[in-house]
């Protein structure tokens, strides 16, 4: 695995977010951060003649800004705001927090969210995936979600769920590096529909994170969709215990509807790891809470961000369908299908 491990770090820094000589990268990570990828990215940083900085700090209670309280703020922040490159592989993210939105407005940063990679997941949807073929289907993909102005999707486990999308806003392609920006692992294709115009049931069936209790759900958890709004949860345990966590923050805004997007990593599986878990092939995700201004969408920052999973779905774009029961059937993507998990 070391070997395979350093082969997906190279690539990753050359290849994906392709850093040059002399440029500056800072790797952020805290305590439950798998150290061996740390380690190989740092020294990938090196090898390409650039120049690694790895902050590490204990893990915060919390992601997003409700991390705030157990981060060096104020060091982190002057850290991000002075380097070329930002990696994160820190397990309870920062994205969302402080300091994420201090260093997304100095304008000058590329940032690239790897949040809780470990070793083996690394090796599967960095090192083994063929990048020209994925970047292909991601953008077909995109083309044909942005040509649809109504969605609706379900699920055998009970999504029922529709909305419309503004043509204005972007569908999202991660993993094109292209300069300064916000960038996600590559296996995602997102976007923000009209946030008021989605109604309907959400039903997670995958998994779901945060909260930290949570993970690869045992019980589907039923969401009650106004408006682009939870109005009620339904499910066992560990529906109660989401709808708990999303009250404790005391702000409607993280009962917000704010992205959905499509996986389509060939490698990814369902491990629990929620970076992994949204790009399990052919599944839905929704997030709730802090929206990334890169949605340009109307929701903003919130006090947290949480991500759930929808398995098995069938995906219909102004009548046509996109996903049939977690398969990509689009007539435009059967080929670009059959080379992306071929690897070739």
């Amino acid at each position: 695995m070391d070997f395979e491990l350093m082969y997906s770090a190279i690539k990753l820094v050359r290849d994906v977010l392709k850093i040059s000589a002399g440029e500056e990268v800072v790797i952020t990570a805290d305590t439950a951060s798998d150290w061996s990828v740390v380690e190989a990215t740092a020294r990938a940083v090196a090898i390409v003649n650039a120049k690694p900085i790895v902050f590490l700090h204990q893990t915060p209670v919390g992601v997003g800004k409700a991390a705030d309280p157990y981060l060096p703020i104020k060091t982190l922040t002057a850290v991000l705001t002075s380097t070329d490159t930002w990696i994160e592989y820190n397990r309870n993210w920062l994205l969302y927090s402080t300091p994420y939105w201090r260093a997304m407005e100095y304008g000058k940063l590329k940032y690239i969210c790897l949040v809780g990679m470990y070793a083996d997941m690394m090796v599967r949807t960095i090192g083994r995936i063929n990048l020209d073929a994925i970047y292909v289907f991601q953008r077909r993909l995109a083309e044909i979600t942005k040509r649809c102005r109504h969605m609706k999707i379900t699920t055998p486990a009970g999504t029922n769920i529709e909305f419309e999308n503004d043509p204005s806003r972007p569908v999202l392609v991660e993993g094109e590096v292209q300069g300064p920006g916000e960038y996600m692992l590559f296996g995602q294709v997102d976007w923000a529909p009209i946030e008021d115009s989605i109604n309907g049931v959400i039903v997670f069936d995958g998994s779901i994170w945060p909260p930290e209790e949570l993970g690869i759900l045992k019980t589907p958890i039923k969401l009650f969709i106004r408006d682009g709004k939870v109005y009620k949860i339904d499910g066992g345990w560990e529906a109660k215990h989401f709808e708990k966590w999303l009250k404790s923050f005391n702000d409607e805004n993280m009962f917000r509807v704010a992205h959905i997007s499509y996986g389509c990593n060939p490698g990814a599986k369902l491990s629990g790891n929620i970076l992994e878990d949204e790009r399990v092939w052919g599944v839905v995700e929704w997030g709730l809470g802090s929206q990334s201004s890169t949605f340009r969408g109307k929701l903003g920052p919130a006090p947290s961000h949480t991500d759930g999973v929808c398995m098995n779905p069938t995906v219909i774009g102004d009548g046509e369908k996109i996903i049939e029961d977690g398969e990509y059937i689009h007539q435009e993507l059967t080929e670009l299908v059959a080379k992306l998990r071929a690897g070739k």
